[in-house]
């Protein structure tokens, strides 16, 4: 466990206007990008999460991903709604024993994981997610940043960027047949057009972990790789989390040909009531798919080496072969739910 000074913690919770005190709720190991408290006060929870900083340019990644997060709550979405401190900051910052710390909080939401259910019993969730992806969507185009993050390193760079997630995952990824296949994922992405209508700032991470059921519907948690990138990709980050767990996670293993019908239709039928995408865009959910193949090796790759280094190799060449993902045409399948 990342050790964090009591009294820092204190400190960083009165901050918020936390008086009680705080207690361990979750994180703080050696692969958590943060440690999670909790605080009761008047009757309500508080989370506080606290991370160790590598300067002020990641206070500024922190605030400007928060800031999306407030910015969709204010509009309607269930989501997390970040405090403002004492001070009128989302984020705080401090120093202890030579280590810079950020931390920000909001009120925890009642309500439960999703459920492990057979996909032909969560029809009305898959529609509600597709229709909350939408929402998202749909103001995002309106938010005042849409390309690039504001926060930059020293040499003027966005903090905040697709092209740096792309460099932090080519510099991330093991192999190198699957690193020289990132490369030319790239050079695939820089020939897709980037217009207010398929691209802005996105949640990036909408996966079946990251969502909640509340009795106020479905919330999202987790905004700490808000990004600009895609829509597009967004739909097929949320179309591989369905599938991952049918497949892989779930007690009730679904046949992938039964997942057009159980789980995308209803998720495209929630999310094309809410957000219009030019019709273009779809042709690129296979590209994005693979896209997320690329994340989900490199995340992975020391957990399925050891695990089951077949299934490792088997992925590497789905990788390296863009083996289709679907086994039906989603833009077919979109066109007959517009008509």
């Amino acid at each position: 466990m990342q050790l964090i000074p009591s009294a820092l913690i204190k400190d960083l919770a009165k901050r918020f206007g936390l008086s009680s005190e705080p207690e361990y709720f979750a994180g703080g190991h050696k692969w958590s990008d943060g440690t999670i408290y909790s605080v009761s006060h008047s009757g309500n929870t508080y989370l506080l999460k606290i991370i160790k900083a590598t300067g002020e340019q990641h206070s500024q990644v922190i605030l400007e991903r928060l800031s999306w997060a407030a910015y969709l709550s204010s509009h309607g979405i269930n989501t997390i709604a970040p405090l403002s401190s004492c001070h009128g900051r989302l984020v705080e910052t401090c120093s202890a024993t030579e280590q810079d710390y950020c931390a920000f909080a909001w009120q925890k939401i009642p309500g439960e994981t999703t459920p492990d259910l057979h996909p032909r019993d969560l029809h009305e969730f898959y529609r509600d997610w597709g229709s909350l992806l939408g929402d998202m969507h749909t103001l995002a185009k309106t938010y005042p940043r849409w390309l690039e993050s504001e926060a930059q390193d020293d040499a003027g760079k966005a903090l905040i960027s697709q092209a740096r997630e792309w460099e932090v995952f080519y510099n991330w990824i093991p192999d190198l047949e699957v690193k020289q296949a990132w490369l030319e994922m790239q050079a695939r992405l820089d020939t897709l057009p980037r217009t207010r209508d398929n691209f802005g700032i996105i949640h990036n991470d909408p996966h079946l972990d990251n969502l909640m059921c509340s009795p106020q519907g479905l919330v999202l948690l987790d905004f700490d790789v808000a990004n600009y990138l895609w829509f597009a990709l967004e739909i097929a980050i949320c179309i591989y989390s369905a599938y991952s767990r049918a497949g892989f996670h779930s007690r009730h293993k679904v046949p992938r040909a039964e997942l057009k019908n159980l789980f995308v239709q209803p998720f495209l039928e929630g999310y094309l009531s809410r957000n219009k995408l030019p019709e273009a865009e779809w042709d690129q959910i296979e590209l994005f798919l693979n896209y997320r193949r690329h994340l989900m090796f490199t995340v992975f790759y020391e957990q399925i080496q050891s695990a089951n280094p077949r299934y490792l190799a088997e992925f590497k060449q789905e990788i390296l072969e863009r083996k289709k993902y679907l086994d039906f045409d989603i833009v077919e399948l979109v066109n007959s739910l517009r008509s």
